[in-house]
């Protein structure tokens, strides 16, 4: 009777076993299916990443190329003398210009988004250090110096190249009590591969600019004579273009590229020197001639002037009227003059010598009794000896 019942335990046990056993392998083919789904979902994201980044649009390749087409074109007429566009290019390079100022809207906000995935990616490490550089790019030079360092005062040399003295006490004051830990490996790695396309989308972003600036000249000529081209296609990057740019008043024209007030800027640490209150403007030559207790005066007259001069050379591209640069330079030269009164120094008051008395040539005493029985002559009397 006892063998059958071990016999049948026995039995069980094996069961139990090879059930535990089965299990055991179903969970790990179980688990090696989820590691490589895990991972398959992981390089799907990243290649999703890739192709949805701005530098992988095609409408983006195709305008680069058709940039660098006219480029090289440029400089092989440009050993040809009185060479002159036909009415068909000019049109083509015009809207070149108005295709590049929408891909550098968008540019500006995929220089945001990235710098703002670079800070989330580092932040493990240096939390403290995006509250304290607020330039995108100063912040990417700065970490790529960094990088897993534990004391920031062994890199103050490379540092001493991107950033003020005064940033730098800051960051290594910050970096002695931060909370930070070092980043691992792969972490590290994604910090850098958003920081070269950081610079990827930097570079692209002067190749458009250079574009832009080397044709104002052409289609915007006032304003390139009143505050330089360069200036100029800042201004037009910033709005979209000449016919927005025309639509803006001159109020509104002294702060685009106003900077961003933040705590650390507040506190002595901007990562930039242009005023607060000013912005692409300030820097321009007629704005940095004049005294500090000037420029923001002069920021006034001149956004009032390039208000008028964006809506001339405006109206004479929709017209197809001849471009010429010649309100842009009366403008300046009206601008030159009102500054230089501006400076110069108050002029001394002249002594002048009081009116003379109705009464002059007499005696008072005598004047006043003598008309003492007329009243009139007794009031100028009296007002003249007072």
């Amino acid at each position: 009777d006892v063998e059958p019942e071990e016999e049948t335990n026995n039995n069980a046990a094996e069961e139990i076993v090879a059930g535990n056993d089965g299990g055991g392998i179903i969970s790990a083919e179980h688990q090696d299916h989820n590691t490589a789904n895990g991972n398959n979902e992981t390089t799907t994201d990243a290649t999703n990443n890739n192709n949805s980044r701005l530098l992988n649009n095609d409408a983006l390749k195709s305008h680069l190329q058709s940039i660098r087409t006219i480029q090289q074109k440029d400089a092989t007429t440009k050993k040809m003398s009185h060479h002159k566009n036909s009415k068909e290019e000019d049109e083509h390079e015009h809207q070149l210009i108005l295709t590049s100022n929408k891909h550098l809207a968008s540019l500006r906000s995929e220089l945001h988004t990235t710098h703002l995935d670079i800070c989330k990616s580092y932040h493990p490490k240096f939390p403290e250090l995006e509250e304290l550089i607020t330039d995108p790019f100063q912040y990417r030079k700065a970490i790529g110096i960094i990088q897993n360092e534990v004391d920031v005062t062994n890199v103050n040399d490379e540092l001493n190249d991107v950033l003020s003295s005064n940033q730098i006490i800051t960051i290594s004051v910050a970096g002695s009590t931060t909370n930070g830990r070092m980043l691992t490996q792969e972490e590290l790695n994604q910090v850098n591969d958003a920081c070269s396309y950081l610079d990827e989308l930097q570079s692209v972003q002067n190749e458009l600019t250079s574009f832009v600036e080397s044709r104002m000249e052409q289609w915007s000529p006032s304003v390139c004579a009143l505050v330089g081209p360069a200036l100029a296609a800042q201004l037009l990057a910033s709005t979209g273009g000449l016919a927005e740019l025309a639509r803006v008043p001159s109020c509104n024209l002294q702060l685009l590229g106003k900077n961003r007030s933040t705590a650390s800027s507040r506190g002595g640490m901007a990562t930039q020197s242009r005023t607060q209150h000013a912005g692409f403007l300030i820097d321009c030559d007629l704005v940095q001639s004049c005294p500090n207790y000037l420029k923001m005066r002069a920021v006034k007259a001149v956004a009032g002037k390039l208000a008028l001069a964006v809506r001339c050379d405006h109206i004479n591209v929709e017209s197809g009227r001849q471009r010429t640069a010649d309100v842009g330079r009366k403008f300046k030269e009206e601008l030159r003059t009102k500054f230089g009164k501006w400076e110069e120094p108050d002029k001394a008051q002249v002594v002048k010598a009081l009116p003379k008395s109705l009464l002059a040539g007499r005696n008072l005493n005598e004047t006043f009794w003598l008309g003492r029985d007329n009243p009139t002559s007794r009031k100028v009397a009296v007002s003249v000896m007072c």
